[in-house]
């Protein structure tokens, strides 16, 4: 039998009256099987702006509906940026208790998935609205993983790879691994040299791609070595330099060090 799928929400609301009538929506919504990719709802009601972000920090949601007027909360953006803060990858539908099109538009642009009139809520256009929010931060993700990931090897991407480079250890080292291959070949070799480097480098090394012929690696430098060693061949060369040498500015001024023929 298939498991029941269950949609989990965070429900940020000071209003009693308000946070019944959307528990008795949500409810509605889930007796009608409006929900289309879940069999259930589960909803977690708080009422304050704290409560809201300990249970962010301590469990993940689906989504959170969020009202911006909270009695620990100065004003309503700030409820909402502390509460983006603390989402992650989480989408956030504010629920407005009266139109702003300007605070709308603003709540959008700080990344907020929908703002939600309260007083125009229909149970249909609630799930639809939840749905779509859901599926757009899915794709939001999707497109944030991509950029962070290089296709062919899987690796990290040069852009990912030097922001994390920035706040390593000054004492690991940088090692740029050229494959040495024809331009049919560079494809397979490239993804081979990508398997082999993640194989033979323990956590916390990092892997990424440098450029169209060359991986590029990050680890403490006895590591780089005794990878270079045991890769190194007519296929692989690896050049090597401090993260001190960095200076700054791309690329790295490298001290070279040839450790393959």
């Amino acid at each position: 039998m298939r498991e029941t799928k269950t949609l989990n929400l965070l429900l940020v609301e000071d209003d009693l009256e308000d946070e019944r009538l959307l528990c008795e929506a949500l409810l509605e919504i889930e007796e009608n099987r409006q929900w289309s990719n879940w069999r259930s709802s589960s909803v977690l009601p708080v009422d304050r702006l704290a409560d809201a972000l300990d249970c962010l920090r301590r469990r993940s949601f689906d989504a959170v509906l969020l009202n911006l007027s909270l009695p620990d909360s100065p004003t309503l953006l700030d409820s909402f940026f502390d509460v983006n803060a603390c989402a992650g990858f989480t989408p956030i539908l504010v629920l407005a208790d009266e139109a702003d099109e300007n605070l709308a538009d603003r709540l959008v642009r700080e990344g907020a998935q929908d703002v939600l009139v309260k007083s125009e809520l229909d149970c249909g256009p609630l799930a639809r609205a939840i749905r779509y929010a859901i599926e757009r931060q899915r794709r939001v993700d999707a497109a944030r993983a991509s950029a962070f990931i290089d296709d062919l090897t899987g690796v990290l991407s040069r852009d990912a790879f030097l922001h994390i480079a920035r706040y390593r250890s000054r004492v690991e080292s940088l090692a740029l691994v050229e494959i040495s291959a024809d331009r049919d070949s560079l494809g397979p070799r490239l993804i081979e040299a990508a398997d082999a480097l993640v194989r033979a480098l323990p956590a916390p090394s990092v892997v990424g791609r440098w450029d169209r012929q060359r991986l590029c690696v990050l680890a403490a430098e006895a590591v780089v070595h005794c990878a270079a060693a045991q890769l190194a061949n007519g296929i692989l060369q690896f050049s090597v330099s401090s993260l001190d040498e960095l200076e700054g500015e791309l690329p790295w001024r490298a001290r070279t060090a040839m450790l393959a023929d």
